[in-house]
């Protein structure tokens, strides 16, 4: 089609971009954290890692471009369904079910890991859930009112943050000494080790949000050249923001710093406008086959991952061990790479099927 809209409103770069995401998510680093120890290479095993607190590495950019993703996605799901008669109502509806079955999944999964039931709205289905509902209410609502959305969002949660009465000697930003983690302590009983908060999931609303104003740029715009300037001018902009309010606001993504937030979108945004560039400017496609395929059915691969990436590797384990520990550093990628290709492959049998599972 002239738009770049193929059929059934999807998009191909952005199918792809998600399928690049969910692959490197899924892959457990692809073994590469195995060379940490090896002097040549241990600043890409440090790429596959989180950061300790402060700054980024290429790992801690999937989350954000994952839930960035949901909102470039929206305004093209919610034309399908407005094309096919759903009322706004209808749509709210639909919204507060999917949100709902997310929170269910992501908690289910967290529950199945600890081996007990407990709430944890920290990972990434959840805080996907909680701002996917919000965000909503902007979608259609015009670049000033979604930009005035997030920003308000981010300036609330700063305030939050900055003036709670119980800051200490290191600052409003310190691990696990911080408004969100003492919310969490308050109404759970507890905050998590690694200084991840539930209320990571307000600064998330507005990652969504700068999704969906690229998602209506993409929609609407009439030339897919210009389409991939606004992109990439946004994106540098963001990237120039976050590191500019980083003396102030520290860039951590543990704690969705509202300078993260703005430093990630830009990322989100330089990524997508690559994707597109090189899709649906340039129409080179035919590489983008195996993530196309993890892109139109994520959520699938996520939860597959999640449950069953271990019980694959014990089991390839079995036949793989006698010629691939001998070989260290480059037997461990290898195995990382077969139990990848394996969920790889169980998706692939749902696309060749036309078996597309979603959540709502």
């Amino acid at each position: 089609m002239s738009n770049g809209l193929p059929y059934k409103g999807r998009l191909l770069s952005l199918d792809v971009y998600r399928g690049i995401t969910m692959i490197f998510m899924v892959s457990a680093g692809l073994g590469l954290s195995s060379l940490a120890d090896n002097p040549g290479w241990q600043w890409l095993a440090r790429q596959v890692e989180h950061v300790a607190w402060e700054g980024f590495s290429a790992w801690d950019l999937i989350q954000p471009s994952f839930i960035f993703i949901v909102g470039v996605a929206m305004p093209f799901a919610f034309a399908v369904r407005r094309a096919r008669g759903q009322t706004r109502s209808g749509m709210v509806g639909y919204v507060f079910k999917r949100s709902l079955m997310l929170l269910v999944i992501g908690m289910a999964i967290v529950c199945a890991h600890k081996d007990r039931v407990l709430i944890d709205l920290t990972t990434v289905l959840q805080q996907i859930a909680i701002a996917y509902f919000f965000a909503f209410f902007v979608l259609g609502r015009g670049l000033k009112v979604q930009l005035s959305a997030a920003l308000g969002i981010l300036v609330l949660h700063w305030a939050l943050f900055q003036f709670w009465p119980g800051v200490g000697t290191e600052g409003p930003w310190a691990k696990n000494a911080n408004f969100g983690s003492a919310l969490d302590y308050w109404w759970l009983g507890r905050f998590d080790k690694g200084g991840y908060l539930s209320i990571n999931a307000l600064s998330s609303i507005s990652t969504v949000i700068f999704g969906i104003m690229a998602g209506e740029l993409l929609l609407r715009g009439k030339s897919e050249t210009g389409k991939v300037g606004w992109l990439l001018l946004a994106g540098v902009a963001c990237l120039v923001a976050g590191m500019a309010l980083s003396p102030l606001i520290p860039v951590v993504k543990r704690i969705w710093t509202p300078s993260w937030t703005v430093f990630s979108a830009g990322w989100a945004l330089i990524f997508l406008a690559a994707c597109h560039w090189v899709i649906e400017v340039k129409n080179r496609r035919r590489w983008s086959f195996v993530f196309k395929v993890v892109g139109m059915n994520s959520i699938t691969i996520y939860v597959l991952v999640q449950m069953l990436r271990g019980d694959i590797d014990s089991w390839l384990h079995v036949f793989t061990r006698g010629f691939l520990v001998p070989l260290g550093d480059i037997g461990v990628i290898i195995q990382s790479l077969l139990v990848l290709s394996v969920h790889w492959y169980a998706v692939y049998w749902l696309y060749k099927r036309e078996i597309f599972l979603k959540v709502g």
